[in-house]
């Protein structure tokens, strides 16, 4: 079975099989600490963003060197989670979100794998994620969580690291966001130049209008991460090896440019 591609939360790589850690050096620089090791009795890849200890923060981190090791490595498939805000009443904290659109307001460089050549392609993003990982996500989460899973909301992502002003936050309402991160772009974007699928699960762990405590949210990263675990083994073993998303034909359909 080719092995299935992880990024998300430090707790998480706790969750695989007699895990082997190294850095992937690429023509990109090193990756993240990746931990290798086998989830449902398939091979798999999971790369913490952050570190192991948390210790690179979300302008730090090599997006493009994180995605180069995972294809490098054979992944075709990539899930991701993320906590995320909600600007969106009818999505609580606690809840579990597979989004399916994103709108982005990073500026944070490099954001393509052609910031610096003379030859770029042109992906088209009209489906955001892979359909194939979103349904075995939403599948896996009615399952597995208690609470409400939502299968469709948009993500906005903004640069951070201060979380948003309630003028932000209602901006963004009006826009059409129903939730805000800080870590899945560029790279959703950098997955689809490089032809990977990828779809994340993310959770609330605030939501507009309410003050966000350290306390609670420390609280509520492990009930998640916990959920996470569950939901992604499921969601590993029913996802095939064979693929005919709009990710994986990303590179046949792309319009080439050059400068």
């Amino acid at each position: 079975m080719k092995p299935i591609g992880i990024i998300g939360g430090s707790g998480l790589y706790e969750m695989l099989d007699h895990p082997r850690r190294f850095i992937h050096d690429n023509p990109y620089g090193s990756s993240s600490e990746i931990f290798e090791g086998t989830l449902s009795g398939r091979p798999v890849y999971f790369l913490p963003r952050h570190g192991p200890n948390h210790t690179i923060i979300v302008p730090r981190i090599n997006y493009r060197a994180n995605l180069w090791a995972m294809k490098d490595l054979g992944v075709e498939r990539v899930i991701a989670t993320n906590s995320v805000g909600s600007l969106n009443p009818d999505i609580a904290v606690g809840d579990m979100v597979i989004p399916h659109d994103f709108i982005n307001m990073t500026s944070r460089l490099p954001r393509s794998f052609y910031d610096d050549t003379e030859v770029a392609y042109h992906v088209d993003m009209a489906v955001p994620y892979c359909p194939d990982i979103r349904e075995a996500l939403i599948r896996a989460s009615r399952e597995v969580h208690q609470g409400t899973t939502h299968s469709h909301a948009v993500l906005l992502v903004a640069e951070g690291l201060a979380f948003n002003t309630p003028a932000e936050q209602r901006l963004f309402r009006s826009w059409g966001a129903d939730l805000c991160g800080m870590t899945t772009l560029p790279e959703a974007i950098l997955a689809r130049e490089i032809g990977l699928c990828y779809a994340h699960i993310c959770m609330p762990t605030d939501c507009v209008g309410a003050p966000i405590h350290s306390d609670t949210f420390q609280g509520l990263l492990k009930a998640g991460t916990a959920d996470f675990r569950q939901i992604i083994a499921l969601a590993v073993q029913r996802l095939s090896d064979e693929r005919d998303c709009p990710c994986a034909h990303a590179l046949d359909h792309a319009i080439l440019a050059r400068s």
